[in-house]
């Protein structure tokens, strides 16, 4: 019975201690995030992939989080990690997607200032 109440209080330590840790980073990656776009050249298509960066950023807190609770009631080590394990995987498909899609908003900014650049260059009734 105590080995189980020791147990129990260990994985919600645990989950304690991840829960802090993730809120610190989230404080520095706010700072991180503010202190870019504040040194950033203001163009459009650097200022869209920034938000997007700091959206998939969130997003992986906000997993980050939900995880720190998971393990604080995992019941075993066993359920601590099942409860691993769901969550790397989880976190695998997300970065996955996530890859893909600013690859194709990268893919698009650059060709979006890359026209802008060649028609700076053109003169009227050029073909580009």
């Amino acid at each position: 019975m105590k080995k189980d109440r020791d147990q129990r209080q260990f994985f919600k330590d645990l989950g304690a201690t991840a829960e802090q840790t993730v809120e610190e980073v989230r404080g520095v990656e706010e700072n991180y995030f503010s202190m870019m776009q504040k040194t950033m050249i203001p163009l459009p298509w650097i200022a869209d992939l920034n938000a997007k960066m700091q959206s998939y950023a969130e997003q992986h807190l906000a997993a980050a989080l939900e995880f720190a609770h998971k393990l604080s009631l995992a019941k075993d080590f066993q359920d601590l990690a099942r409860i691993q394990a769901e969550f790397f995987q989880n976190r695998m498909q997300s970065l996955g997607e996530q890859t893909k899609d600013l690859a194709e908003a990268y893919t698009k900014s650059v060709a979006s200032a890359l026209k802008g650049s060649f028609s700076l260059l053109s003169k009227p009734g050029d073909v580009i």
